[in-house]
């Protein structure tokens, strides 16, 4: 599954695939001008994975900003027919890779407190729980975990 994987920057003309996988995933979506946004911000970092052998190339994507010492994971997703191989651990692996070259101390992001599979990603990525953020989610309504990680011990 994984020769046939490239990540890489993303482009504009990616952002067709990113829409369909972005409403797939959240309940509450990202528009097209928000990605063309991120695409143009200098402290965003906007990664995709692009598989050769399926018919549409883009099959997940992460959207993290650097500001100061801190990797802020915004959005990660995988297409749905990808999930389950792997693919989110390797995009987060490369957020992470890249911000250890750009001397980044910590990493944080907020996730729907129901929202499993994604706990038990960052957890295994060395993230923990330090907060609560209540009702920050609605479509439906709950609260968001505050997970860290330090870097040096990812």
């Amino acid at each position: 599954m994984h020769d046939n994987i490239e990540i890489g920057n993303c482009r504009e003309e990616d952002l067709g695939e990113i829409m369909t996988i972005e409403q797939a995933s959240f309940a509450g979506p990202w528009s097209y001008e928000l990605f063309v946004k991120e695409i143009l911000n200098p402290a965003s970092l906007f990664l995709v994975v692009r598989h050769s052998s399926t018919q549409k190339s883009i099959v997940g994507y992460i959207v993290c900003w650097l500001v100061a010492d801190e990797l802020q994971i915004q959005r990660i997703a995988v297409r749905g027919d990808m999930r389950k191989r792997g693919i989110a651990s390797m995009l987060l692996r490369e957020a992470i890779k890249y911000s250890l070259n750009a001397n980044i101390a910590k990493a944080t992001l907020e996730v729907r407190s129901s929202n499993r599979a994604a706990i038990g990603l960052y957890e295994k990525f060395g993230f923990s729980t330090s907060g609560i953020r209540k009702g920050y989610y609605s479509n439906p309504s709950e609260d968001a975990l505050i997970m860290w990680a330090e870097m040096g011990n990812i």
